[in-house]
């Protein structure tokens, strides 16, 4: 019998919305996408292969469960804010 290897293939993850601005005049909305990146950044270290607890898969999913959300919540940042300016809601 021939024997298979297995070979997961990793889903593609979409471009992150963190690194596909540029940094905002204003100081406030800047050091809020900063600290946005920078979580981003840890979270991406944590999800790694050979990051904190490669082993843990919980820890893995967790992470790249946190990843997914921080990019939500960097849209509806960025949208509530063009909103306020009297941008039009993309909804």
């Amino acid at each position: 019998m021939a024997e298979f290897e297995t070979c997961v293939v990793p889903f593609p993850r979409r471009p992150s919305p963190l690194h596909e601005s540029e940094p905002s005049p204003f100081p406030v909305e800047a050091a809020a996408e900063l600290r946005a990146t920078m979580l981003g950044n840890l979270l991406d270290q944590i999800a790694e292969p050979d990051g904190f607890q490669a082993h843990n898969l919980r820890l893995r999913v967790t992470a790249y469960s946190a990843l997914d959300l921080l990019d939500e919540l960097v849209v509806l940042y960025r949208r509530a804010l063009s909103e306020a300016r009297g941008g039009v809601s993309h909804e």
